[in-house]
């Protein structure tokens, strides 16, 4: 059964509860350790790579590309809605963020340069929602999302429960998106 696609406010919901779930849960320090994880062992540059498929400037420049070409479908005059809804999520994820305020994993462990809280990654929900937007198969976007939020983790930018917070964060924001996006009942 796909959740999103078929019902989304299932989605959102169970996505949202989740996510509230485990931010006061990581709140009161980190789940699991390193010693925990069991990442397949690619160098550091690689693993660097990957993680910029969930950067800022990659999403925002694909998603953007998106808008200004010509609509295949549905209105012109929605043309900027994707990247409304990417800045829109991106900037209550920092909401939250700030709001959990979760420590990173210590800075003598970490691959790869970061900044701000841990909680949720926002490399993962930027790469989710961005990824879902731009292509209609929903499993690569999937599994480009997976790759980024294992990236995180493997350059111990991230604790494992932050890349699942910033999935929910991110699957919560799609489906929301879709409720509001859908026709409303009772009108033609």
């Amino acid at each position: 059964m796909r959740s999103t696609p078929s019902h989304p406010a299932r989605a959102a919901l169970a996505s949202a509860l989740s996510l509230g779930i485990l931010a006061v849960a990581v709140r009161k320090g980190p789940l699991g350790t390193w010693e925990d994880r069991r990442i397949p062992p690619i160098t550091p540059r690689v693993w660097r790579a990957i993680t910029a498929l969930g950067s800022r400037p990659v999403c925002y420049a694909a998603v953007a590309i998106r808008c200004v070409l010509p609509p295949t479908t549905g209105q012109p005059s929605r043309r900027l809605a994707p990247l409304a809804l990417l800045a829109g999520a991106d900037g209550a994820r920092t909401l939250l963020c700030r709001a959990v305020d979760r420590p990173r994993p210590p800075v003598k462990e970490r691959l790869a340069p970061t900044h701000g809280a841990s909680f949720p990654s926002r490399h993962t929900t930027t790469a989710l929602i961005a990824w879902n937007l731009l292509l209609r198969n929903h499993r690569t976007a999937a599994a480009i999302t997976s790759s980024v939020a294992l990236s995180r983790v493997a350059l111990r930018a991230h604790w494992p429960t932050d890349v699942l917070g910033g999935w929910l964060f991110g699957t919560a924001c799609l489906a929301a998106a879709q409720i509001m996006q859908s026709p409303k009942r009772g009108t033609r």
